[in-house]
């Protein structure tokens, strides 16, 4: 059934973290959480609804960064002191760990194979921080007292779970970042150079001002539920390019068809 909307509708896949899209709000929370990071601060909290775009951010800042600053990331969870410490190690010093038993010797195999390095913390990136057991966050903060490391947590900021709630982010943070949704005009903006980077400028004016606003308003700007629901729209093209090529001539895109996949990724109900 492949045609012309199949390679269209994987433009829309998640996940696919050489995609990224700059819009405003983007650079200006890259901004400050480049600033933050080099200030010297022990903990920093970057948060944002899922789907907002922060591990596209911390995969940036890394890679803009690691080669001029000591700084990690981990864009997985971990749920174990010992994993995350020697996972730690072998990142800090690119060598497999010994085998560590805790915080304490940690903190002391670190200290003696540093003492030579010049005294610069160790910046470590966590994405998914609201996962993180909460003995192992108590460990991450004594972790930052030391001056030795500091820590960027990035979490979800959920209606069911609001970690911004729990005692040991409220009251020990030294600054707060939010990444929010996306404006109309920068879905506008993002669409356009999804287009571009795909090389499909014939699609750059597929849909009506109007359309932007509605899909706007069915997703509230959050580029997950975008991706989601244009691919599903895209996937209803490419059923009708093959079954009934008549009904995809259009010059616009087909506003029944953007309340098809809507009620198919469950954004409305039918």
């Amino acid at each position: 059934m492949n045609n012309r909307f199949t390679d269209i509708k994987q433009i829309f896949v998640e996940g696919n973290v050489f995609d990224y899209v700059n819009l405003d709000k983007s650079t200006l929370t890259y901004e400050k959480l480049a600033q933050s990071i080099l200030k010297p601060l022990k903990l920093i909290l970057f948060y944002g609804k899922p789907g907002t775009g922060k591990t596209f951010l911390l995969r940036k800042i890394y890679n803009d960064l690691h080669k001029k600053h000591p700084i990690i990331f981990f864009p997985q969870p971990f749920f174990h002191e010992v994993q995350f410490l020697t996972s730690l190690y072998e990142e800090i010093f690119n060598d497999e760990a010994p085998k560590i038993s805790g915080y304490e010797h940690f903190l002391k195999l670190y200290k003696e194979r540093s003492a030579s390095y010049e005294k610069v913390a160790v910046t470590v990136l966590l994405d998914e921080a609201q996962l993180y057991p909460d003995d192992l966050i108590e460990k991450i903060r004594l972790m930052a007292d030391t001056r030795l490391f500091k820590f960027l947590f990035t979490i979800h900021k959920t209606g069911k779970e609001d970690v911004l709630a729990k005692e040991y982010f409220t009251t020990r943070i030294w600054e707060s970042i939010e990444l929010p949704n996306s404006s109309v005009a920068e879905l506008q903006i993002y669409l356009e150079k999804k287009f571009l980077f795909h090389n499909r400028f014939e699609y750059l004016a597929l849909f009506k001002p109007n359309q932007i606003r509605y899909i706007f308003g069915l997703t509230r700007g959050n580029l997950r539920t975008v991706n989601k629901l244009l691919y599903k729209l895209f996937e209803i093209y490419e059923y009708y390019e093959a079954n009934k090529p008549t009904l995809t001539r259009g010059k616009y895109a087909n506003t029944k068809y953007i309340q098809m996949a809507a009620i198919d990724s469950g954004l409305i109900h039918a």
